[in-house]
């Protein structure tokens, strides 16, 4: 059994692997993967690294080591693991864990997320010092590795691409950090925002392990928006929300990250993220609202703890902060007078909009108590259209019509709405047919059921080929009336059967 090297602090599997081959002197991939998994089949993962309990065995029961706390310590799993379903986190972990295939990229999101994961291994070289100062070699590091973002938390200086390419060609073969990958560049500064969200994904990679539901964070950022002072009534101010991201990053940072917003797009991320989450986001847009919205007091864990206390089914409602009943005579008769003087309504659009305010927010059950019992009843009107006149009226002009029409016989088929349309009679009339007893005769004696549409059809046809001479088919009559077998009706299929029989004279 080969006796795996000790992760260093926040060191990737893949790199404990990688320097494992290094010290035994094994040059060929599949040698490696021989002495490591007993497969020469594993794919090396930088972000997610499987097949953990075999790793572990390795370690010969260090308590430290466990399959668990490679997953937590040493891949990127806590940096999707918050932000997906529940269930879908739950069975990428066990397939990390356990000996079987896994489709973690996948099932956490990270091979379709906006935010793309880096084409090359990264290192930040002060930290390359700092680890051969106090471990005596190089290792590849977490924190170098986060998908949309090229900072060291640690030092704040832009992370430099190595040679080492994480592609579909070496995917079984595993590359220790080691001085021939190491390019001889000087790294630049960022600012300090890009720093400060580094140093927040690190700690977010430091947490144990949390699950949060979809539901739970659909409320979280309503809470969020509220606190904000970005809710109208039960509608969020997507726009504001806008404009504070983008005020405190600024459109071009956004766009550096892959996650720049459109305010003109109703379907952006930042939209998105407010609302009903339907799908997972990234870690990254989680952090940027986040620090934009919190900036030097964010605390990731109390976030990530605040949002798993919330309710997790549909059928739970949001928590929401009410104040004490307040009881205030005066008020209540002040606004007695003024539903007795206006109504309800009326009251609060002359002026006592504020008093309604007042009372609905300290004294709520009292207010939608008074204002039910003295809601005028609603007194049926008298009628003012006389529905007999109209009704005569209407039919003439649909008489007049169907006169005209009986000679049409190419014209659609005659519903309801189109008699009304040709009549020129409002369609709106349509929905009191009970008051137009004529009208109502007429539609049921004129108007064409399908079969009797399709009956015409076929005699147009049938007299058109008569007129040019032209054998009477079936195929011929179903294409000139624009049917076929399958939507002609039985009593059109009859008829069509006696008209292909007849042979004029």
């Amino acid at each position: 059994m080969a006796y795996l090297p000790v992760p260093y602090p926040d060191e990737l599997l893949y790199s404990v692997i990688a320097r494992y081959g290094v010290h035994a002197g094994i040059t060929s991939p599949k040698q490696l993967l021989d002495e490591v998994f007993q497969n020469r089949q594993i794919i090396a993962s930088v972000a997610f690294q499987g097949h953990l309990s075999q790793i572990s065995a390795h370690y010969q029961g260090n308590a430290n080591l466990t399959p668990y706390k490679l997953l937590q310590g040493h891949t990127l799993f806590p940096l999707y693991s918050p932000f997906v379903h529940p269930n879908i986190a739950a069975q990428a972990k066990h397939e990390l864990l356990t000996d079987c295939r896994h489709s973690a990229e996948v099932q956490l999101g990270k091979a379709a997320s906006k935010v793309k994961s880096p084409h090359y291994l990264r290192y930040c070289p002060l930290c390359v010092t700092a680890q051969i100062e106090q471990c005596g070699e190089p290792f590849w590091a977490r924190r170098w590795q986060l998908p949309g973002l090229s900072v060291c938390a640690e030092h704040g200086m832009q992370l430099i691409n190595s040679p080492v390419l994480i592609s579909e060609a070496h995917r079984q073969q595993f590359i220790a950090l080691s001085p021939h990958v190491l390019l001889h560049s000087i790294p630049n500064q960022t600012n300090h925002k890009i720093t400060l969200l580094a140093e927040y994904a690190q700690q977010l990679l430091d947490l144990s392990d949390c699950h949060i539901h979809p539901l739970q964070w659909r409320y979280f950022y309503h809470h969020l928006a509220y606190q904000l002072g970005f809710v109208r009534g039960k509608h969020i101010e997507h726009e504001l929300i806008a404009q504070l991201v983008l005020g405190y990053w600024g459109s071009h940072t956004l766009a550096s990250f892959g996650l720049d917003i459109n305010k003109t797009e109703d379907t952006n991320w930042l939209k998105c993220l407010f609302r009903k989450h339907r799908k997972s986001f990234s870690y990254l847009q989680h952090l940027l609202v986040w620090q934009a919205c919190y900036e030097q007091q964010l605390d990731i864990a109390n976030i990530l703890s605040t949002a798993s206390a919330l309710p997790h089914t549909p059928y739970d409602e949001m928590p929401s902060s009410t104040e004490p009943v307040v009881v205030d005579q005066t008020r209540r008769a002040q606004w007695q007078q003024a539903v007795a003087k206006f109504g309800v309504k009326g009251a609060r659009q002359n002026g006592f909009a504020h008093l309604y305010t007042w009372l609905y927010r300290h004294d709520k059950q009292w207010l939608m108590q008074f204002n039910q019992g003295s809601v005028k009843p609603k007194i049926a009107k008298v009628g003012r259209v006389d529905w007999s006149k109209r009704d005569k009226k209407y039919v003439k002009q649909l008489i007049s019509l169907i006169n005209k029409a009986e000679t049409q016989l190419g014209s659609s088929r005659r519903t309801v709405t189109w008699l009304v349309t040709h009549a020129h009679i409002p369609l709106s009339q349509i929905k009191h047919l009970e008051k137009l007893p004529l009208c109502k005769l007429f539609f049921n004696k004129y108007c064409e059921t399908i079969e009797e549409h399709q009956c015409r059809r076929i005699a147009v046809a049938c007299i058109r080929c008569i007129a040019k001479h032209q054998i009477l088919r079936t195929w011929r009559i179903e294409r000139m009336a624009g049917l076929n077998e399958k939507r002609t009706r039985p009593l059109a299929s009859q008829l069509l059967g006696f008209a292909v029989k007849y042979e004029p004279s």
